[in-house]
């Protein structure tokens, strides 16, 4: 039997740290766990920790924002094993706290929306039957987080990811100008940010399932992990999150192995915004 392959981008901090020991538990005896991080001190002391943790684990250097960092992740898994059958990208540019959305606009679209894209597009080709691929993003990223004349721009029914992305290359435009308020946009980056992302994959995944490059069985799905405390949502507790909703990362990462698990045989969620099982509507 072919042994399950796994790869979680972003693994090295919060609830990418705390996957893969709950992922290897879900695959079973066999499967290896990929992990990467951007740089080679951070990936072997991971990948040696997680040994530790009776994971079998690799590491590769991925970053999410280098154009050319999936597709050349991809090319080694196809080497080496010929597929892979879980993909999770966790890794996202995150707003720092006190940052303008005029810096903090462009590398978040860049790696988010961009970089989410680049990662779909690298893997789906390698994604075995059965495979699953998970986009980590947030509730964040419902169209109810936008005024309503905006909401038409992501139409995931219709738009193709591309055009998805020129929408959202078109408001770090109107950011940079500073004509993002008087357009409606959200005062908060991570608002668009995460509509766009969600609104990629769901683009994306219409699209895999419409030309008929979906492997069979295969599921195409964004996640929401819900509030977790971590290293980059510290500093928002008690202003934009509620400390008392706060979960742990390992609580966190449970609802996103169980997507990454679905059994064979599973057709829904699809396309789907995820929290713990439960689909939270776009809204388009």
């Amino acid at each position: 039997m072919t042994e399950k392959i796994a790869i979680i981008l972003g693994a090295t901090r919060g609830i990418g740290r705390a996957l893969p020991g709950v992922l290897g538990a879900a695959l079973g005896t066999g499967a290896i766990i990929y992990v990467t991080a951007r740089n080679a001190a951070d990936g072997e002391r991971l990948a040696r920790e997680l040994g530790g943790e009776g994971v079998t684990a690799r590491w590769l250097a991925f970053d999410l924002a280098d154009p050319a960092s999936p597709a050349r992740v991809a090319a080694i898994l196809r080497e080496r094993h010929g597929g892979v059958d879980v993909v999770v990208q966790n890794g996202a540019y995150m707003p720092r706290n006190g940052i303008s959305a005029v810096e903090d606009a462009r590398p978040m679209i860049v790696s988010n929306s961009h970089g989410t894209l680049r990662v779909l597009r690298s893997f789906l080709p390698i994604l075995r039957p059965d495979g699953r691929l998970v986009i980590v993003a947030s509730s964040m990223g419902l169209l109810r987080n936008l005024p309503e004349h905006l909401r038409a721009r992501f139409d995931t029914t219709r738009a193709d990811p591309d055009a998805i992305n020129a929408t959202m290359d078109a408001y770090v435009s109107a950011v940079e100008a500073g004509a993002a308020a008087a357009e409606g946009w959200p005062d908060w980056v991570n608002y668009p940010s995460k509509v766009g992302q969600v609104a990629v994959t769901r683009a994306f995944a219409r699209w895999a399932k419409e030309a008929g490059v979906l492997p069979a069985g295969a599921l195409i799905n964004a996640a929401c992990p819900g509030v977790t405390l971590t290293d980059a949502t510290r500093d928002f507790m008690g202003t934009v999150f509620k400390p008392e909703d706060a979960q742990t990362p390992e609580q966190a990462a449970l609802g996103l192995a169980q997507l990454a698990t679905l059994p064979a045989g599973t057709s829904e969620p699809y396309g789907e915004l995820v929290r713990h099982g439960k689909v939270l509507r776009f809204g388009d």
